[in-house]
């Protein structure tokens, strides 16, 4: 989060629909209270519409999740992100070799189970967030490369066709909610493919629709 800091305020980048975005950045959160505790910002209203004020967060995170990836960001402001850095979100197939290396195998540490190596599921109906970064160097992929499995989604390519658009992502979060598995498949879990070799396919509609916890 501190690099997203730095571009933020290199750049000084307001989204116009701030909905959801940088959520967990509010003074309060997880709770609702958060959506009242920072800047409001007015949407634009069309019509006779009324539009409520949104939250805006501050320009820097929390001390305790200075080393979080950042989340509750959409597509196209990852994408800005990489772009002001002068990097790009890897494709699809880019991802999976670094996390799976040319061995096939199951997990980016190896093939078998291994709690050490990736955060416990968070579990029930309050998500409060990913972990921070390199906390499990146990596993990390054959290139040394962290997180790649069971903490944050990690947005890829885009991909449409005449109706929809989407995004792939990979890697799974550290979310689990009491839901059946059938419904939320999540980083080998019940119902879910190996980490490695599976992905999501995320629906895109507008910013403040994908801005998402569990997704970065």
């Amino acid at each position: 989060t501190q690099n997203y800091s730095s571009y933020l305020a290199a750049t000084g980048y307001v989204p116009k629909d701030a909905t959801n975005w940088l959520r967990n950045w509010l003074e309060g959160w997880p709770s609702d209270s958060a959506l009242a505790s920072g800047s409001l910002i007015a949407l634009p209203a069309t019509s006779n519409e009324t539009v409520p004020p949104v939250s805006l967060p501050p320009r820097f995170p929390p001390d305790s999740m200075a080393d979080w990836p950042v989340t509750y960001v959409s597509l196209a402001e990852a994408r800005s992100y990489c772009r002001w850095a002068g990097k790009r979100l890897p494709h699809a197939w880019e991802w999976q070799y670094a996390a799976q290396g040319l061995d096939g195998r199951i997990y980016p540490w190896g093939n078998q189970t291994c709690n050490s190596c990736w955060p416990p599921f968070n579990e029930g109906n309050l998500f409060r967030g990913p972990e921070r970064v390199n906390a499990y160097p146990a596993g990390e992929s054959p290139f040394g490369v962290s997180d790649m499995a069971g903490n944050v989604w990690q947005y890829t390519d885009e991909v449409h066709d005449a109706h929809t658009r989407s995004v792939l992502l990979r890697g799974g979060s550290n979310y689990r909610p009491n839901t059946s598995h059938w419904y939320y498949p999540n980083r080998g879990g019940r119902g879910a493919g190996p980490p490695c070799s599976t992905h999501s396919k995320y629906m895109l509609f507008d910013d403040s629709y994908e801005r998402a916890g569990t997704i970065g």
